[in-house]
């Protein structure tokens, strides 16, 4: 698992990018920032994170809040937005 230090815009953009798309964590449509990684399963089942990656990721998306409040921007959009583009092609 790859991980980020989100101190800017253009950093919460490329986590929402990874945790979304097919060549990072690909949650897809599955992704909601309000979730717990911990939440999240596999098709049989078990965690599609470990305790200690689920930490990590949690962490990761409270800096993104963090980042998107102190800008005025809404993380709900930002990650909206990458799933538009992904289901577009782009």
């Amino acid at each position: 698992m790859k991980t980020f230090e989100i101190q800017t815009m253009q950093d919460v953009e490329q986590f929402l990018r990874y945790v979304i798309e097919p060549n990072g964590l690909a949650l897809g449509m599955g992704f909601h920032p309000d979730d717990d990684f911990s939440d999240y399963m596999k098709d049989n089942g078990e965690r599609l994170f470990s305790d200690n990656e689920a930490k990590t990721l949690n962490e990761m998306t409270g800096k993104c809040f963090a980042i998107c409040e102190k800008q005025n921007a809404d993380l709900y959009a930002l990650a909206l937005n990458v799933i538009n583009d992904l289901n577009n092609g782009r």
